[in-house]
């Protein structure tokens, strides 16, 4: 993704670690000599053919859940590449049904999260042996300066024993998370006295020494592959994410700086510090999101409630606008009936709107004044300045009564909330909050109003 990034002189924190050694695995392409805000370049994740279907994104201040729904990521800035899992079918945001390459991100997890994502992981694990999860009430901890403290009970000798384990996070220089044990107590006496009289360390208590599970253990560390082991969890994303830094904060969480590049994990940095509100931007690829289908699209969404992140996740028009620039959009049956009926809403002369979307037309009922039932065929196109304009025709009443298509193209103009009279019919600048762009093209389907926009 090509991005015009604005100049930012704010003070830059630091992330207390080594910068993490370039990867080898991706070799950042040239940009095009023409770049603007929403540009493509030749970007495609590493082990991925061009022509996969790829949606790229950036965001800022977004939040998404993943491993069905127990992980929250919250981040701050991001650039990735959403890879399809299914590219015979539209890539569902709302669902995860992609795998990610981050490019370049500050993310952050609440120790919360952390805590229910290792319990399902150990539940699964354990469950998935005949057995049950060897560990109880535990609860993961981020306290400040990469300090962690994972608590819990273990069962051992027949009884479920208090433990509790304090340790440092930092990230080596192959993008790994890397945790050293600090303090270690069980049933209240600190045990590592013992363990060193016995010349004992974690990777002899754990035997943890296959790094293709995403995590092992060497000496009193633990090294944990992050896009490794969210990859192996059940509906989890493969993730491609180079670790360059982690910190703890004061609030509980865990923020982890990622970057293909230094530069990338810097831009990440900079772009965090500006003053935008939250965001999100998405070009390329077939992807579905809350009831539109995007083909080959760029689109902007702008949170709605800015006293919290913008929610990927959630469905319905209350949390986010959308901006179409570029692209077609299909928009499906029960989504377009919500739009209709937001903009016309249930009055005194119109109620119980239904809307039937065919090849040529949508049909639509509804009851006038209360009782009389009333039926059209409703028909999309584009005005002259690529506005959605639409007209009713063939009206019935009670099925059967022809009603003057004048009479009710004039009550549509009256009902219409936001369109401004044309023609014959109503125009549009948007529709419930969805900037919808310069219409070319607007074709009826079976199911499906199909939107084509361009900038020009």
């Amino acid at each position: 993704m090509v991005l015009k990034i604005a100049a930012n002189t704010a003070v830059r924190p630091v992330y207390p670690s080594s910068p993490a050694g370039t990867p080898t695995t991706y070799a950042a392409p040239t940009a095009p000599a023409q770049a603007s805000a929403y540009s493509i370049d030749q970007f495609v994740p590493a082990g991925y053919a061009q022509g996969s279907n790829v949606v790229y994104g950036q965001a800022k201040d977004m939040n998404l859940r993943i491993l069905g729904k127990t992980l929250g990521l919250r981040s701050t800035y991001i650039e990735s590449a959403l890879i399809d899992k299914t590219p015979n079918n539209p890539l569902d945001i709302e669902n995860v049904d992609f795998n990610l390459h981050v490019k370049s991100a500050e993310v952050g997890v609440t120790d919360v999260d952390a805590t229910l994502t290792i319990e399902k992981m150990l539940r699964e694990g354990a469950e998935a042996k005949g057995k049950q999860s060897p560990v109880k009430d535990l609860r993961v901890v981020f306290d400040p300066n990469n300090q962690v403290r994972v608590e819990g009970k273990v069962k051992a000798l027949g009884m479920n024993l208090p433990f509790q384990v304090t340790g440092q996070v930092n990230v080596d220089t192959a993008g790994q998370i890397r945790y050293d044990l600090g303090k270690a107590k069980v049933a209240g006496i600190g045990v590592n006295g013992l363990m060193k009289t016995f010349g004992m360390n974690l990777d002899k208590l754990l035997k943890l020494r296959n790094p293709n599970d995403g995590y092992y253990t060497e000496g009193n560390s633990v090294y944990v592959n992050l896009g490794q082991v969210v990859g192996q969890q059940n509906g989890a994303p493969e993730m491609h994410a180079n670790v360059r830094g982690i910190r703890t904060t004061a609030s509980g969480q865990l923020q982890l700086l990622i970057g293909d590049t230094a530069a990338d994990a810097q831009r990440a940095i900079d772009q965090r510090n500006n003053n935008d509100l939250a965001y999100v931007k998405g070009g390329g690829g077939h992807a579905y999101i809350d009831g539109f289908f995007l083909k080959e699209g760029q689109i902007s969404i702008y949170d709605r409630t800015p006293d919290s992140p913008l929610n990927l996740n959630a469905t319905g028009g209350k949390e986010r606008a959308i901006k179409l620039h570029q692209g077609m959009v299909g928009v499906a049956e029960p989504r377009f009936q919500e739009l209709i009926q937001d903009e016309i809403g249930s009055t005194d002369a119109v109620s119980n709107l239904k809307t039937d979307l065919q090849p040529g037309f949508a049909k639509v009922s509804a009851k006038l004044f209360g009782f009389a039932n009333v039926s059209m065929h409703m028909t999309f196109k584009p005005t002259d300045d690529g506005r959605l304009m639409f007209e009713a025709n063939k009206a019935r009443a009670f099925g059967f009564i022809p009603v003057p298509d004048s009479f009710v193209g004039g009550q549509l103009q009256k009902l219409i909330k936001t369109g401004t009279p044309y023609g014959k019919g109503v125009a549009l600048g948007e529709m419930n909050g969805m900037d919808l762009g310069k219409i070319k093209q607007v074709v009826h389907q079976d199911g499906y109003v199909v939107i084509e926009s361009s900038r020009n």
